[in-house]
């Protein structure tokens, strides 16, 4: 496999990115994902430089993956940053059901309305503009799920 198309293949979470509601099918592909490894970093700090961590990473991935299609914008397929937005909606919450349900509405409610200014990160027309929508959206639904808790 090209590298550029690996970097496309993780982008799209291979298949997923070409499912209908993409967006929707990673997230709830990241939330079984998101259950194994909250115990192996339930340190609320840890949790959190893990967050940065795959936040540049999947930075350079998705400006790779943008490079393949030939796009600046954010096209659908790329879920990449839906998987960061996420695993970032439940820092510091606990993983019970009920917060993961409410948790996975809330994030998906406010990545796909995108109120409270989120819709302006879109206008980066890079892989910031990809990632940073989901990442206001997440903290926005973390905020959120943590007044509810």
């Amino acid at each position: 496999m090209k590298v550029s198309r690996m970097y496309l293949f993780l982008a799209t979470l291979g298949p997923i990115g070409y499912m209908i509601a993409p967006g929707t099918m990673a997230t709830l592909v990241t939330i079984p994902f998101l259950y194994w490894l909250y115990p192996l970093i339930a340190n609320q700090y840890v949790y959190g430089a893990f967050i940065i961590a795959v936040f540049f990473i999947s930075l350079f991935i998705v400006r790779k993956a943008l490079q393949r299609l030939k796009r600046t914008d954010d096209p659908s397929e790329i879920v990449l940053d839906e998987v960061v937005g996420c695993i970032l909606t439940f820092w510091g919450v606990a993983l019970t059901s009920q917060n993961l349900l409410i948790g996975f509405i809330l994030f998906r409610f406010f990545d796909i309305f995108k109120f409270a200014g989120i819709k302006y990160t879109e206008k980066l027309n890079s892989e910031w503009g990809v990632m940073l929508d989901d990442i206001a959206a997440a903290i926005l639904a973390n905020f959120i799920l943590r007044l509810i808790m």
